[in-house]
């Protein structure tokens, strides 16, 4: 027997002695998904502060093979394998390296065997590790984006030569997916008296190429007859279209403009009457690579009560940068998922980040790896949208973030700040892609009071563009924002701030007047590294101006210009050396 073999027989014997002093809080499986398209393969996975557990149950009576990567692929690998062989359950910890995809067994065995078995051609295994293991052939696992590989085969290893058979073509897989802030379906998930409604564009011919923002107008007052609350929502994509449906958003509002038109698609911008343009009250936020997203247990944001409105505005962006051919038609949507069921608790959503005004508010420089910026959610704008109508002190616990970015944003944070101090991060992602920009589902609802501040903070590596990247929606240029899940519901929809630039030091070391700061900055084409390093210290000093809305307030919005003086920042968690 080789001593690589008799290393998976040794663990066998010992998980059970280590688990129990390893893992000290209880656990409940609270997370499914299922890997492959057929569904042969459905992991389960639940976490602690410090551990997180899988359940792999595949259709196999071969080898199960589970693993992280940075990259999607084989190199570089954080790898398990197990199997179940004449009653015994074999499993150990592998790796790969930058330059060969075959396993090898790392020296220090940080993954464990919980329980292990095969039944009717179905192999069950459950394994757990340390979120970190401090070993350097370990991925951290954390709340940042994360990639799945996963396999297996119909065949077991060949214990005398410890050969491990290909695994085949169609056997394998990857998953992009937050393991620490996925989706997750409630215990009482569905509700009595529940229904699904799609709201869906109809046959849009997506241009050939670029960028269109598109708008759908629904009245859903004979849809939905009485008051409900809406649980779930979930994109439906046409097949074929994945790659050019890039974000849909739903709001509404109370639209008596004639001149509406129902259930056909407009342009945003240039088609849609200011009615429309100005319904921004969130109801669902989607962008590309994301899923489902369930409310928890009974909450739920409220339709169709006594003061709710019954217009509804999809809106929906398309970005088509590939090579081009011809217009595509297109009926994607949202499937909404609601129930008569009366909840108790009504949800919101708020949106903060930059404002996106022609692209003028921002500027990014060419040629950067980590360039900053922050939009800031002020004390007043805060205690405006979640006060009191007295203007006490209210406090609302956010539930879930939506973040948004294009192609170079690669990390994004969603910050929290209490007078002088900043409170742990709310969410963040320093993995960020764009074509994964899923709802993330906090663990643990954060409570966030009315004269605390918010801020979306964005990192952007703009090293592979020669040209200044302006704000907006398209994917040439930039956004930084978050949607924010949060119940009980206020009337809050927006949250937007922009740099007044009121430090901007010019390239000959003086300050520019704030008033011309915007001019100033457009008219710089090369960006050297000297005036870029000035650039992103007056942004860092400069005031941001807020502005707070919500189309159901009258006034509707307030102003606000903030910087916040931060005495006690907050430290992030550093891994392992």
């Amino acid at each position: 027997m080789s001593s690589q073999i008799y290393h998976l027989i040794f663990f066998a014997v010992v998980h059970s002695l280590l688990f129990s002093t390893i893992v000290t809080q209880p656990m409940e499986y609270t997370y499914y998904k299922s890997l492959e398209l057929d569904a042969n393969y459905i992991l389960g996975w639940r976490y602690n502060a410090t551990h997180i557990e899988f359940q792999a149950t595949v259709n196999t009576a071969g080898y199960v093979g589970f693993g992280l990567t940075r990259s999607g692929q084989m190199y570089n690998a954080d790898i398990v394998m197990g199997w179940i062989a004449g009653g015994s359950i074999y499993f150990a910890d592998y790796h790969t390296n930058a330059s060969s995809r075959a396993p090898m067994m790392d020296q220090s065995q940080d993954w464990f065997i919980k329980s292990g078995n095969e039944v009717n051609g179905t192999t069950v295994l459950e394994f757990y590790r340390k979120l970190d293991t401090c070993d350097r052939n370990d991925m951290a696992i954390t709340k940042d984006r994360i990639v799945l590989i996963w396999s297996y085969s119909p065949n077991d290893p060949d214990l005398a030569t410890s050969e491990v058979p290909y695994h085949g073509e169609y056997y394998r897989g990857v998953v992009v997916i937050f393991l620490l802030e996925s989706d997750r379906v409630p215990m009482s998930y569905p509700p009595p008296e529940s229904y699904n409604i799609e709201l869906r564009n109809a046959n849009f011919e997506i241009p050939a190429n670029g960028s269109s923002l598109q708008c759908i107008v629904f009245n859903l007052t004979e849809t939905i007859t009485s008051k409900s609350h809406l649980i779930k929502f979930a994109p439906i994509i046409t097949p074929g279209n994945e790659p050019y449906v890039y974000r849909m958003m739903l709001y509404r509002c109370e639209i008596t403009d004639p001149t509406v038109v129902y259930k056909v698609s407009r342009h945003c911008q240039y088609e849609s009457p200011v009615s429309v343009k100005s319904c921004k009250s969130v109801v669902a936020s989607w962008s590309m690579g994301g899923e489902t997203f369930h409310f928890p247990d009974n909450i739920g944001i409220p339709m169709q009560g006594p003061t709710d409105p019954s217009t509804y505005v999809l809106e929906i962006h398309y970005s088509r940068f590939s090579e081009a051919d011809q217009a595509q038609p297109d009926s994607s949507g949202l499937s909404l998922t609601y129930t008569h069921t009366n909840l108790a608790n009504d949800a919101g959503m708020v949106e903060i980040g930059k404002v996106i005004s022609p692209g003028w508010r921002q500027f990014l420089p060419n040629g950067v790896s980590d360039f900053r910026t922050a939009s800031l959610c002020s004390p007043r704008c805060m205690s405006w949208g979640f006060g009191t109508p007295e203007g006490q002190i209210d406090s609302v616990q956010i539930l879930g973030v939506m973040f948004k970015g294009n192609d170079v944003v690669k990390e994004i944070r969603l910050r929290h700040y209490r007078e002088n101090m900043e409170l742990p991060v709310i969410s963040m992602d320093r993995k960020f892609s764009n074509f994964y920009q899923g709802p993330r589902l906090l663990a643990s609802p954060v409570t966030l009071q009315s004269n605390d501040s918010l801020a979306v903070e964005c990192v952007f590596d703009t090293t592979n563009r020669t040209f200044v990247t302006r704000g907006g929606w398209s994917r040439i240029e930039e956004v930084c924002r978050a949607t924010v899940v949060y119940y009980p519901a206020k009337k809050f929809d927006l949250c937007l701030s922009w740099s007044s630039f009121d430090k901007l030091i010019s390239r000959e070391n003086k300050l520019v007047e704030e008033v011309g700061a915007v001019k100033y900055l457009s008219n710089i084409t090369q960006w050297e590294p000297a005036y870029t390093k000035k650039y992103q210290k007056a942004l860092n000093l400069s005031k941001e101006r807020s502005i707070c809305s919500s189309i159901q307030r009258s006034p509707a919005y307030a102003i606000d210009r903030f910087k916040p003086k931060i005495i006690r920042p907050y430290k992030e968690q550093k891994p392992c050396a």
